[in-house]
C-alpha cells in the first residue's frame, strides 16, 4: 500500500484558501530499476484522483558516477510515463530536494510522490530521507511509494566500489598535485611566512578542483591540510599542533579548501548542464528548421538522415511500415544481412521501446533502434549505427529520442498535409463536376433538341418543299458541328487536366496549321471579314499541330461570337526575339474592366446568357500554349474590341520555310474577305 505523509500548509506561491481546479502531482524518479514501478504507481494514483501528473528526474553531479544500468532504467521509466499520459520533466541542481521544490513551485503542484529511501547506516547521519526533507520545506502532501522487494535503491546504482580507470587516474593526479605543491612550498618556505605557505596550498587546491572531479578535489583539499600540518606546523614531521593559532588556521584552510572544491564542482556541473541543454536545443531547432523546408516525404527523410548523421557522427537509417505493416527501408544505408537486425526493429516498433547495441534490451546487434514519432503511436523506427562500440548510449539517448519524435511528427504532418491536399483536390473536382453539369446541360440539350426537332419534321412531313428541307438539313448539320465542338472541348479539357498529355511535336508551317483551322470554321466564316497579316519570313515552329489548330479554332470562334456582323476580325503572326507571336483581334464590346486574366478561367463568360457556350475555349487555349512553353494574355484594344495574344518559343535551329505570302488583288496587303479557296 502507498504510505502518505501529510504536510500542513500550502505550497509556496499558492495563497491560503485557494483551491486547485485540478490536482497536480509529480513522481520523483530515482536512477534505479525501481523507477518504472514508481511510474505505474503514480499513474494509478493520478487516474484515481483525475489529476494531471509529471514524471520528474533530477540531474545532479552524482549522476556522473552512476552505472549505465541506472541511467537506462531512468530513461525507460520516463518513456513509460510518456506512454501512460504523463508529462516528462527534468530538473537540474546540486541538491535533489531543492531542485524538486523549485519544480513544485513553478508548476504549482499539490502532491509529491517519492520512493521509500533504503539508505541507512552512516549515510543517515548526514542525509535525511528525501520524503522528510520535502515535507519539512514544502508543506505539500508527500506520498511515499514502497520500492518493490529485491529492487536496489539509488545507492545501489552507483559505481562507487567499481571506479573507472579515469577516476583512479584523477585520484592519482590529486595526490601528485599535493606532492608537487608540498615540494614547491618546501623550496620557497625560507622566504615565506606560514600564511604564504597556506595561500600556496589554497592555490594548488583551487587549480586541482578546476580540473578534477568532486571526489578527487575533496581528497586534494584534505591532503593539502594534512601536508601543511605535517610539514610546516610545529611540531614538525608530526600531526601534533603546538599552538592554537595554527589549529585555527588549519581549520579555516580546510573549510576554504572544501568550499573551493564544492563551488568549483557546482560551477562545472552547471556549465556541463548548460552546454548539454544548448546542444540539445540547437540540434532540435536546426532539425525543425530543415524539416519545415522539406517539400515532400523523400526530401524530409533525406534531410532528417543527413542531420542525425551530422549530430551523432553515425550511420542513420529510417524504417517505415508498408501497406502490409512490415518495416521497410525508407532512407539511409540498408540494414546488414542479419535476421537479428530485422527482429530488433520489429520489436522496437511493436513495443515502442529502444533496444539494440548499448542497451540492456537485445544488445547483440550492431546498431541502436528507437521508435520514430510519439511514444503512444510511433510511425516507424530509427536505426543509429555508431562508429565504435557504444559505451555511453544512455547519454545520447534522450537527445536521439527527442530528434526521433520530431522526425516522426514531421512525417505525420506531411501525411496529413498530403491527405488534406488530396481531399482538396477531390472537393475541387466535385465542384468542377457540379459546375460542368450545370453549365453544359443547357448547351447539350439545346443542339440535341434542335437536331431532334428538325429530324422529326423531316420524317413526319415528306411533302416539304426543297428549300425547307435543305434548311432543316443545314440546321441539323450546324447543330451537330456545334455539339461536336462542345464535346471536343470537354474531352480536351479533361485530357489536359489529367496531366498526361504527350506532345507530338514536329516542325510545322504556322500558315498550314492556320489553314486547317480555317477550313473547319468555313461555314461560320461565310460572309465575315477576316484579315490575315502573317509575317512572310516566319520560320517553322516545333509544335503539336492538332493542339495548336485547336487554339486557332477556339480563338477565332470566340472572336466570331463576340464581333458584330460586318466588323472585321484580324489575325496577325510575326516573329519576335526567341518566339513567334500570334494575335487575334475583334471589334466587339471588349473585356470587362479587370477581367483580362479571369477570362482564361474555366467556365468564365464575359457576358453570360448572351452567347452560347460553357466558357472552356479560352481556358483550353491557355493550357495548350503553356504546355508548349509559351504564354497567353488578353487585353482591350484602344480602338475598341479585344485582342488575344499567345507566343510559341523558337529554338536556334528553327528552319526557314522559304515561302512568300501571296498578295491579294485589291485592298491592303494581306487583307481580304475570307475565302477557303
Amino acid at each position: 500500500m502507498d504510505m502518505a505523509v501529510e504536510g500542513k500548509g500550502h505550497p509556496e506561491g499558492t495563497p491560503a484558501g485557494t483551491e486547485e481546479v485540478r490536482p497536480r502531482l509529480a513522481v520523483c524518479l530515482p536512477p534505479s530499476a525501481a523507477a518504472p514501478e514508481l511510474v505505474r504507481a503514480a499513474h494509478r494514483r493520478a487516474a484515481a484522483l483525475g489529476a494531471e501528473w509529471f514524471a520528474l528526474s533530477v540531474e545532479t553531479p552524482e549522476q556522473a558516477r552512476l552505472a549505465p544500468e541506472g541511467r537506462e532504467a531512468l530513461l525507460q521509466a520516463l518513456e513509460l510515463a510518456a506512454r501512460l499520459g504523463g508529462q516528462v520533466a527534468q530538473a537540474s541542481g546540486v541538491h535533489v530536494g531543492r531542485a524538486i521544490l523549485r519544480f513544485a513551485r513553478e508548476h504549482r503542484l499539490t502532491a509529491l510522490l517519492v520512493g521509500r529511501s533504503r539508505s541507512g547506516g552512516w549515510r543517515r547521519l548526514f542525509h535525511r530521507p528525501l520524503a522528510e526533507d520535502l515535507l519539512r520545506h514544502s508543506g505539500l502532501e508527500v506520498v511515499v511509494l514502497p520500492v518493490p522487494e529485491g529492487e536496489p535503491g539509488p545507492a545501489a546504482a552507483r559505481s562507487a566500489f567499481a571506479p573507472s580507470r579515469r577516476l583512479l587516474a584523477e585520484y592519482g593526479l590529486a595526490a601528485a598535485g599535493v606532492a608537487l605543491v608540498s615540494a614547491a612550498a618546501g623550496l620557497v618556505s625560507p622566504w615565506l611566512s606560514f600564511t604564504g605557505v597556506v595561500l600556496l596550498y589554497l592555490f594548488g587546491v583551487a587549480v586541482l578542483s578546476a580540473t578534477l572531479s568532486r571526489g578527487p578535489a575533496l581528497v586534494a583539499a584534505g591532503a593539502g591540510v594534512a601536508a601543511v600540518d605535517f610539514l610546516f606546523v610545529p611540531e614538525y614531521w608530526s600531526f601534533r599542533i603546538a599552538y592554537p593559532d595554527f589549529a585555527l588556521t588549519l581549520v579555516v584552510m580546510l573549510t576554504v579548501s572544501l568550499l573551493i572544491s564544492g563551488l568549483t564542482a557546482r560551477s562545472r556541473f552547471q556549465a556541463r548542464v548548460a552546454r548539454l541543454r544548448e546542444r540539445q536545443a540547437a540540434a532540435m531547432y536546426d532539425l525543425s528548421q530543415k524539416l519545415s523546408l522539406a517539400a515532400d516525404r523523400e526530401t524530409l527523410l533525406a534531410t532528417a538522415v543527413a542531420h542525425l548523421e551530422e549530430v551523432f557522427e553515425a550511420r542513420v537509417s529510417v524504417l517505415l511500415p508498408g501497406a502490409d505493416g512490415e518495416l521497410r527501408l525508407a532512407a539511409g544505408p540498408p540494414l546488414p544481412d542479419d535476421v537479428r537486425e530485422a527482429m530488433v526493429a520489429r520489436w522496437v516498433y511493436r513495443y515502442r521501446h529502444p533496444a539494440g547495441a548499448g542497451t540492456a534490451t537485445l544488445p547483440a546487434v550492431q546498431a541502436l533502434y528507437v521508435p520514430l514519432g510519439p511514444p503512444q503511436e510511433p510511425v516507424g523506427v530509427l536505426r543509429l549505427e555508431l562508429p565504435a562500440k557504444p559505451t555511453a548510449v544512455a547519454e545520447i539517448l534522450p537527445l536521439l529520442q527527442g530528434l526521433a519524435r520530431q522526425v516522426g511528427l514531421a512525417l505525420e504532418r506531411e501525411e496529413l498535409s498530403r491527405q488534406a491536399r488530396a481531399a482538396q483536390v477531390e472537393i475541387e473536382a466535385e465542384r468542377l463536376r457540379n459546375v460542368l453539369l450545370s453549365s453544359v446541360s443547357h448547351d447539350l440539350r439545346t443542339p440535341l433538341a434542335v437536331i431532334a426537332g428538325s429530324a422529326s419534321t423531316l420524317l413526319e412531313s415528306p411533302g416539304l418543299e426543297d428549300a425547307t428541307r435543305t434548311e432543316l438539313i443545314h440546321t441539323i448539320y450546324d447543330e451537330a458541328r456545334r455539339l461536336d465542338r462542345l464535346v471536343h472541348n470537354l474531352l480536351e479539357m479533361s485530357r489536359l487536366q489529367s496531366g498526361r498529355v504527350e506532345l507530338n511535336r514536329d516542325w510545322h508551317d504556322l500558315e498550314e496549321v492556320l489553314g486547317s483551322a480555317l477550313h473547319q470554321l468555313e461555314a461560320r466564316l461565310q460572309g465575315r471579314s477576316l484579315t490575315l497579316d502573317l509575317d512572310p519570313d516566319l520560320p517553322l515552329v516545333k509544335l503539336d499541330a492538332l493542339l495548336i489548330e485547336r487554339v486557332f479554332i477556339n480563338l477565332l470562334d470566340n472572336a466570331l461570337k463576340y464581333s458584330p456582323e460586318g466588323q472585321p476580325i484580324t489575325l496577325r503572326a510575326f516573329r519576335s526575339p526567341g518566339e513567334v507571336v500570334v494575335e487575334v483581334a475583334d471589334a466587339g464590346p471588349g473585356l470587362p474592366p479587370g477581367a483580362e486574366a479571369q477570362v482564361f478561367d474555366k467556365f468564365y463568360q464575359a457576358a453570360p446568357g448572351r452567347h452560347r457556350g460553357v466558357g472552356l475555349g479560352l481556358s483550353i487555349c491557355r493550357s495548350i500554349v503553356e504546355i508548349h512553353g509559351g504564354r497567353m494574355e488578353a487585353a482591350n484594344r484602344p480602338e475598341g474590341g479585344a485582342v488575344f495574344r499567345f507566343t510559341l518559343p523558337l529554338t536556334e535551329d528553327a528552319p526557314q520555310n522559304g515561302r512568300e505570302m501571296p498578295q491579294p488583288e485589291g485592298g491592303p496587303p494581306h487583307e481580304a474577305p475570307y475565302s477557303p479557296y
